[in-house]
């Protein structure tokens, strides 16, 4: 390779270190306790609600999921992103090599999704909203594989985060968005 296409390529590679999102989660499995689900639920919350919903994310969790879950539901689940001080409700499904999600505050949905056969070199999912923003998300997966945490950050600057799964979002109604 000649010193030229050294050259060229530079840009090229300077610009895809800007393509990896900071603080990267990796998409691995960690522990993540009950706590964690409940503090990412209802940290838009006022003082006095934020106990109460943390009380109820806990009892949720202390229920449990299924032991066994019906066809699918291993790979797909409840959705959550909290961000702008509202919680956008959704779902997600995954395999292996893509998943996408779609959520929706009731004005504004968001969708996210990566896919390794068409390009995706890492399981940060590119995100895109209805008013026009646009971002990325990334996961984490509890232990378990079924749920789990994130975060998401969109092209204006807004930041929020992701809970995802049976165990944390089981019981959520998703036609109400002021439980949490």
């Amino acid at each position: 390779m000649t010193r030229r296409h050294l050259v060229a390529l530079l840009p090229l590679l300077l610009g895809a270190c800007g393509l990896v999102p900071p603080n990267h989660l990796g998409g691995i499995g960690a522990s993540v306790s009950p706590m964690d689900y409940g503090r990412r639920l209802c940290a838009h919350l006022d003082p006095e609600s934020y106990s109460s919903c943390v009380s109820q994310v806990l009892d949720e969790i202390d229920r449990g999921q299924p032991s066994r879950l019906p066809p699918g539901y291993s790979t797909s689940g409840p959705f959550a992103v909290i961000m702008d001080g509202e919680v956008y409700i959704g779902d997600y499904r995954s395999n292996p090599f893509k998943a996408d999600f779609r959520v929706s505050n009731g004005r504004n949905g968001c969708r996210g999704g990566y896919n390794a056969f068409t390009g995706s070199a890492d399981a940060v999912f590119d995100v895109y909203c209805d008013d026009g923003r646009n971002g990325w998300a990334d996961v984490i997966r509890a232990s378990d594989g079924r749920n789990g945490i994130g975060k998401i950050a969109l092209d204006d600057g807004t930041e929020g985060d992701i809970v995802f799964g049976h165990l944390p979002l089981g019981g959520l109604d998703r036609g109400r968005n002021d439980a949490l």
